[in-house]
């Protein structure tokens, strides 16, 4: 049914609206310009019925009450009944909405409390399915948020907020939950270690998202934090002992961990290594503890099969010309060509360098050698992509040699084992009733190992626990790329995982400020590391750092044993093995009281001394040159943009070993561009290399 103006009326409206139309649950304006749907859902049911000198208007306005639409011309003895027709239409289309709105109401309500009076902290997802299952019910009644709150306007009062995520009141109902929850528990955080945690330490303990991310610098209690979240979930009666499971990476530091849970919490919870973790989810899926690799236990039986799988190779005509001719353009380490084949298959870099790659190849999981191929060739590294290649010709066959030998005797190796286990979750095989999965060390995690534990957070099997993660590690400390670690898995947590929470622990207790002021500066400077704002409990106005002649090393050493007769410890850190000081032996038997002992960077990590030297910080030496040119760019984790900026992460570990003062050793003609920066960037060091600072 339509209502119009006549064709004079049409002419003297000009642009207006003149002519109106009743079609399925709409209306239909028209003008001279143009037409316009007016859906019912978008309108508010109310008409106003104008009388003009010659015609009559309709008015009708938008159900939010924002838009308004007039009607001209109209014949006015027809306006208040097409008016009555209209709204007639309208209340039919409206009635049988509104008793679906009735019915959902009740529900609606049931879940919004449901959500709000639970005890503890809102998690996202809580409030995600909750925003979700109210407007997915809404949208079931066929009616817009608006005409619902015009029809039943005090049930709405309630739910609208909800039905826009309400965010804020979320944010300020945990902030209220969080401090209320800190006094309860004030106590128990004062005895807990033998020192009271601080602020940021209890939010971390405390917050329970569906996924928690604890960033803790250089000694700012980590397993502190990581014992008494355990301690506090069983406490609070969120969590059984066997409800826990805590992972580390070695098999040194989940024995640590054990005993201090044991000590502390409780025994019955569950620490394991990533690949103790491995073999349980597989001999619970297969009946049987799976047959490990000795090559993957034993270093001598490792080096052994590598050294003999070369000389099989070599002695392949295609093989050993492929080596020979690999040779002439490109190094490769250990290998030296005066020595003789047995020496060859015997040198312990040759064999690293190998075994690393198999490792490498073993993480990619199933990998083919043309997807190897089309990756080198997608890779930005171009000037290596024949280097990446000729590499790939060698290192392929040791790596199919390695797979045979394991298939030949029905083992498995550690990559291969987390891959088997990460599928077993993944079909149902195995069934993880963990609810809280903790990590620590997680800036060293790779992506098949995070693999693993988003299977067993998301599993989706019958009778499975939904886990949360509480990962704990530190950016700014991730240097094990070399061995598969992705450091972007940690500064991309919340990108990945999404309802998130991310707290920074802000005390550091094991170096001065003074030390802390130059080495959060220097980590900083990379754009990519999480900023964070670490502050050291302990204050001094003294310098703490000092840069000084490699030459000086033995006079500085003999100034500090001098001044420490009772014992103190010293560590003396190199970026190689082949950097160990020569009259090192000498020296502790003049100094026993400096305890002195050295090591490389990378074995440094989780170790701290009072007094700390960093040797040979020379160019071409620390920063290391890029040596990432060959297949083993390819294969790790993606290269980050920012220059040397592993490197960087490595000499901030260095730098924060030490808690009373560390030196940075280099020659004074060839600096290390590191220390360069300190100089030109005016760190606060104290100099005595003497290396003047560059002039604009």
């Amino acid at each position: 049914m339509r209502l119009s103006a006549n064709w004079f009326a049409q002419w003297l409206v000009q642009g207006d609206f003149y002519s109106i139309e009743l079609q399925e649950n709409s209306l239909i304006l028209d003008s001279q310009t143009e037409t316009e749907v007016l859906p019912f859902d978008e309108w508010d049911g109310a008409i106003t019925v104008h009388r003009g000198v010659m015609w009559g208007s309709l008015e009708l306005t938008s159900a939010d009450q924002q838009y308004c639409w007039t009607v001209h011309g109209l014949p006015w003895r027809h306006c208040k009944v097409f008016a009555n027709y209209l709204l007639n239409a309208y209340r039919q289309w409206a009635h049988n909405r509104v008793d679906k709105l009735d019915a959902a109401i009740p529900k609606m309500m049931e879940q919004i409390h449901s959500f709000t009076e639970q005890k503890g902290y809102l998690r996202r997802s809580a409030h995600v399915a909750l925003h979700q299952s109210l407007n997915e019910q809404l949208v079931e009644t066929e009616l817009t948020a608006e005409l619902a709150t015009a029809f039943r306007p005090h049930a709405l009062e309630t739910i609208a907020p909800w039905l826009s995520d309400n965010q804020e009141w979320v944010v300020q109902t945990n902030s209220e939950w969080l401090e209320s929850e800190s006094e309860k528990w004030a106590s128990w955080f004062d005895q807990f270690e033998s020192s009271p945690l601080n602020p940021s330490q209890r939010e971390a303990v405390l917050i329970n998202q569906d996924h928690n991310l604890v960033l803790a610098g250089a000694g700012t209690g980590k397993t502190s934090v990581l014992v008494a979240r355990a301690g506090y979930l069983i406490a609070d009666q969120q969590a059984h002992p066997e409800d826990i499971l805590m992972l580390a990476f070695g098999r040194k530091a989940a024995e640590e961990m054990r005993e201090r849970l044991s000590t502390k919490v409780n025994n019955a919870i569950k620490v394991a290594t990533f690949h103790s973790l491995g073999t349980q989810i597989i001999q619970a899926a297969e009946g049987e503890r799976p047959n490990v690799s000795p090559l993957a236990l034993d270093d001598k039986a490792c080096a052994a099969w590598i050294g003999s799988m070369l000389k099989e190779q070599w002695q392949n005509a295609a093989s050993s010309k492929r080596w020979q001719k690999h040779l002439t353009q490109w190094r490769i380490p250990g290998f030296k060509s005066d020595n003789s084949m047995e020496q060859q298959a015997s040198n312990e870099q040759l064999i690293a360098w190998v075994w690393r790659h198999i490792e490498l190849l073993g993480q990619r999981g199933g990998v083919k050698k043309a997807e190897l191929v089309e990756a080198i060739e997608q890779s930005d590294k171009t000037a290596s992509h024949a280097r990446m290649k000729s590499e790939l010709a060698l290192l392929w066959p040791c790596f199919r040699a390695y797979e045979q030998h394991l298939k030949t005797n029905k083992e498995i190796d550690f990559n291969t084992m987390i891959q088997q286990a990460t599928e077993y979750v993944k079909d149902g095989k195995f069934v993880p009733h963990w609810k809280f999965i903790m990590v620590d060390e997680y800036q060293d995690i790779s992506p098949h190992r995070l693999a693993l534990i988003e299977a067993l957070c998301k599993s989706e099997t019958e009778g499975a626990s939904k886990a949360t993660l509480f990962a704990v590690g530190d950016d700014w400390q991730a240097i094990y790329r070399f061995a598969g670690a992705d450091v972007n898995l940690t500064t991309g947590f919340e990108e990945r995982f999404g309802d998130c929470h991310i707290t920074q622990l802000e005390t550091t207790y094991r170096f001065n400020n003074m030390i802390g002021e130059v080495a959060n500066t220097f980590i900083q400077q990379n754009p990519e590391q999480v900023a964070k704002s670490l502050t050291s409990f302990k204050k001094q106005k003294r310098k703490a750092v000092t840069l000084l002649c490699q030459d000086l090393l033995e006079q500085e050493l003999v100034q500090l044993a001098s001044q420490h007769e009772k014992p103190t410890s010293v560590l003396l850190l190199a970026r190689n093995n082949n950097q160990r000081p020569q009259g090192l032996k000498n020296w502790q038997e003049k100094w026993p009281q400096l305890n002195l002992q050295f090591m490389t960077c990378h074995a440094s990590k989780g170790r701290e001394a009072d007094y700390v030297f960093i040797l040979d910080v020379n160019k071409g030496i620390f920063p290391a040159p890029d040596r990432e040119t060959g297949l083993a760019a390819c294969l790790q984790a993606r290269t980050e943009a920012f220059s040397d900026a592993e490197e960087r992460r490595l000499f901030y570990v260095a730098l924060t070993r030490a808690k009373k003062h560390v030196w940075v050793c280099a020659d004074q003609d060839k600096v290390s561009p590191f220390v360069q920066e300190l100089i030109d960037d005016s760190y606060s060091v104290l100099n005595k290399i003497r290396r003047a600072r560059k002039t604009n």
